[in-house]
């Protein structure tokens, strides 16, 4: 079901298995400059910072998005910043961060709320949302997207899943792709 291939963020320590046959559009530029320099943890956070707290480390396309028109299945990983707080302040940030899905989509609801669960051994977050978006053209996609936040030193790693609830269902896919992230330099 999964490539052997795997996404590595050596500088912010994150590694997930690409999804097989997808389409990267990784954020190349940025990853060959950080590959440059031995970078400090206070380096790593002030570059989220300078670029308005968050930097998109890859994304994943199931289609070509530029030939492909209606759902598009997609995967995005995010590193943003976290400040020093303890993991309760961040869960409440984060579940105030999940109910601000309504001002974006009225229609938004929660299939999952915000709950805690453990990825690589971390105390994250997790919560599934459904809702329809309205393209360019004026179609309206019903969407699902499931938000995971793992927190990390002074940063989190925010990854997004989206899938149609009904068309482009990638539940298993997905499932299983979380439980092949690794943060932190362990193996």
């Amino acid at each position: 079901m999964y490539a052997q291939k795997q996404f590595e963020n050596k500088q912010y320590e994150f590694k997930i298995q690409e999804p097989n046959n997808w389409i990267e559009a990784s954020n190349k530029e940025l990853i060959k400059n950080l590959e440059k320099f031995d970078v400090t943890e206070e380096n790593l956070t002030k570059l989220i910072s300078d670029n308005k707290g968050s930097i998109l480390l890859t994304s994943f396309y199931k289609y070509n998005p530029k030939t492909h028109t209606g759902i598009i299945p997609t995967i995005q990983v995010n590193v943003r910043t976290k400040g020093n707080i303890d993991f309760t302040q961040f869960k409440n940030s984060m579940t105030e961060s999940a109910k601000s899905f309504k001002t974006y989509f009225e229609d938004f609801e929660f299939i999952k709320n915000v709950t805690e669960i453990e990825i690589s051994g971390i105390k994250s977050i997790c919560f599934i949302g459904k809702f329809t978006m309205k393209t360019q053209d004026g179609q309206e996609l019903k969407v699902r997207s499931r938000t995971y936040a793992i927190p990390y030193k002074n940063y989190f790693f925010q990854v997004n899943f989206t899938d149609g609830p009904l068309d482009e269902d990638c539940t298993a896919e997905f499932d299983g792709l979380v439980k092949t992230i690794k943060v932190g330099s362990k193996d």
